[in-house]
């Protein structure tokens, strides 16, 4: 019984809607598609950097990864095709799971990241958490990934993660729709086009050690009850 009890307070996976960006499926001989399945895109800001609205929407979306042997193969994509989105400030997407922000549970967000095209270093790129209060989306925490030298020349993508520790009573989040965020935060630094490529985005909830103890002690306290009852 403390086993049971034990294995349901470790941590969970808490679905996301096309995590490695599988849908809608790439028709073949297209380069790539605008359209990102159960995802939403950040909306256009004023026109800035030569960019319309109309053409905003061109900002993000999928591609198909190279077969291998090609050059910009990704050796370790999930399926066959990856997210891009252009590395121009504000463009990114997002969606809304179905949990909630719930007390006594840490949460962490994985992704997978390469640099593309002409991107240069120190462009970055923020993975984060937010919470929806009404129609609005409040950010919780984010990680920064800074572009570097090398990094348009992997043959892998990268592992980046953010975590949020702890939720309390209190907090603003507590019990609010839990969002995930993927957003180019800067301009590229030079000429040409330059992007990031994301893959594999994975949030895990994880009970605290306070909440893995009370559940251990409960176990613990039944499992006595139980053993008495069955002794007398």
């Amino acid at each position: 019984m403390l086993c049971v009890v034990t294995g349901s307070l470790s941590g969970q996976s808490i679905n996301i809607a096309n995590d490695s960006f599988e849908s809608p499926r790439i028709p073949a001989g297209f380069p790539a598609l605008t359209t990102v399945d159960g995802w939403q895109k950040n909306p256009a800001p004023p026109p800035q950097f030569g960019i319309t609205a109309d053409q905003w929407d061109q900002m993000a979306g999928i591609f198909p990864n190279p077969p291998e042997g090609q050059p910009r193969h990704l050796t370790n994509a999930d399926g066959t095709q990856v997210s891009y989105l252009f590395a121009i400030p504000g463009v990114g997407i997002n969606q809304v799971v179905p949990a909630t922000y719930t007390p006594g549970m840490s949460y962490s967000l994985q992704v997978a990241v390469r640099g593309g095209g002409a991107l240069t270093t120190g462009t970055q790129l923020q993975i984060g958490l937010f919470y929806v209060d009404g129609a609005n989306a409040v950010p919780v925490t984010g990680t920064v990934i800074t572009a570097a030298d090398d990094t348009a020349a992997w043959s892998t993508l990268k592992d980046y993660s953010v975590s949020l520790t702890g939720v309390k009573s209190g907090d603003a989040w507590l019990g609010r729709p839990i969002g995930v965020s993927l957003t180019s935060i800067s301009q590229n630094g030079g000429p040409g086009i330059a992007y990031w490529e994301l893959d594999r985005v994975r949030l895990a909830a994880v009970p605290e050690p306070s909440t893995w103890a009370l559940g251990g002690a409960g176990a613990i306290a039944l499992g006595l009850i139980t053993r008495r009852r069955l002794l007398n």
